[in-house]
């Protein structure tokens, strides 16, 4: 949504609301100058990361398709 500077110095607590469902753009002399977007307590770099990730996990997707795990701890004993 966009909105005038003037329009959220009227309504400021319906459009911080409404950035909890949408972006608000601001415009000042019919310019975009700034946008309010909702806040979230949890970093972007936070999300989607496993808590421990191992190394056989890293290199599953070297690994080719008709191996399993134990063929590989079978393989390296042997060496």
């Amino acid at each position: 949504m966009q909105i005038a500077l003037s329009e959220l110095k009227v309504n400021v607590g319906k459009y911080v609301d409404l950035a909890e469902t949408e972006d608000v753009v601001i415009t000042k002399y019919g310019k975009p100058a700034a946008k309010i977007v909702r806040f979230d307590k949890e970093p972007w770099y936070l999300k989607h990361v496993p808590e421990k990730v191992t190394s056989v996990e890293q290199l599953f997707g070297t690994l080719p398709g008709d191996i399993d795990l134990d063929d590989v701890r079978a393989e390296r004993l042997t060496k």
